[in-house]
This record gives C-alpha cells, sequence and structure tokens, in this order.
C-alpha cells in the first residue's frame, strides 16, 4: 500500500497503524469488505477485495451501481511485477473464482481514478466497459465508472 505506484491512488494515510485499523476488520471478517493476498508462483504481490454495493448504499447511488452489483479495488504492489498483464488474469480469475460465485451478482462495478490509466487498462482488457464518469461527494477528482455483467465473463 505504501509503495509510490499504489499510493499515489488511495489517497489516505498508509502507516502501519492506519492499515491495520481500516484493512484488520475486512481480514478478520467483521465488515462486509472481503480482502484477498494476490499470488503469483506462490509470491505474494498484491491484493484483491470485494464487497457487495449493497452494503454501502451512499457510494453506490454516486455509481449508480444497482443492489444485485458487486465492486473490486486491487493493487499489484510489486513494482517489477506491474505491466506484465497480471492484473487482467487476477481481474478474471477473482471473478471466476469468488465474486460471481455469488449467485445474487449479477454485475461489477468499479470506479477507478480516471488518471490511474493503468488500473483501467487491466479493467479494459479483462472485458470491463466504460459506463460513466462521477466525482465523489468530498473528493476533488474524477472517476471513471466501468463495469461488466456475469454474462460478459462468459465471453472473455
Amino acid at each position: 500500500m505504501s509503495a509510490p505506484h499504489v499510493s499515489a491512488w488511495w489517497h489516505e494515510s498508509l502507516d502501519l497503524e492506519s492499515v491495520n485499523l481500516k484493512y484488520g476488520p475486512r481480514v478478520d471478517g467483521i465488515e462486509p469488505t472481503r480482502v484477498f493476498v494476490i499470488e503469483h508462483t506462490k509470491r505474494p504481490l498484491g491484493w484483491i477485495q470485494w464487497y457487495l454495493w449493497s452494503d454501502y448504499p451512499e457510494h453506490a447511488q454516486q455509481l449508480g451501481a444497482e443492489p444485485a452489483s458487486a465492486g473490486i479495488d486491487l493493487a499489484i504492489g510489486e513494482l517489477a511485477m506491474t505491466g506484465l498483464g497480471l492484473g487482467p488474469v487476477a481481474i478474471l480469475e477473482f471473478l471466476r473464482q469468488i465474486v460471481f460465485a455469488e449467485p445474487r451478482v449479477n454485475a461489477v462495478i468499479t470506479d477507478p481514478e480516471e488518471n490511474n490509466l493503468r488500473s483501467l487498462h487491466a479493467f479494459k482488457k479483462a472485458g470491463f466497459t466504460f459506463a460513466n464518469t462521477v466525482q465523489l461527494a468530498g473528493e476533488h477528482f474524477q472517476r471513471r465508472v466501468v463495469r461488466t455483467d456475469r454474462t460478459g465473463l462468459d465471453r472473455t
């Protein structure tokens, strides 16, 4: 989370205590967001999380995310492992194995910052399409809303 190529997009304090306060309840299963480690050749290189938009209705409303949709976020923390195509592979496998294994999820909608071209490219390669541009309340930048439907995953 503190690697410069990752922290540039998170806009939050990333000291160990802050990370533990935010992500600890997710890891412990107390909060509805579920977090995972991304591994490649049995080596951790990033993290990925998913959540139901119905658990975050204010954010969902700003994105136009319907209740039967989920959101995901991820980061490849090892700079040397970026640009190798691992992001789209991680996204697709995560959707197939985890997110769409939940029968009530019909779509995945996420909202990377519009200047986060690496993230947007990974989602596009994973079959996501552009849905909208939004600026969330309290933020000074715009986000690109991208989505993929359960049926779209069958085509990738």
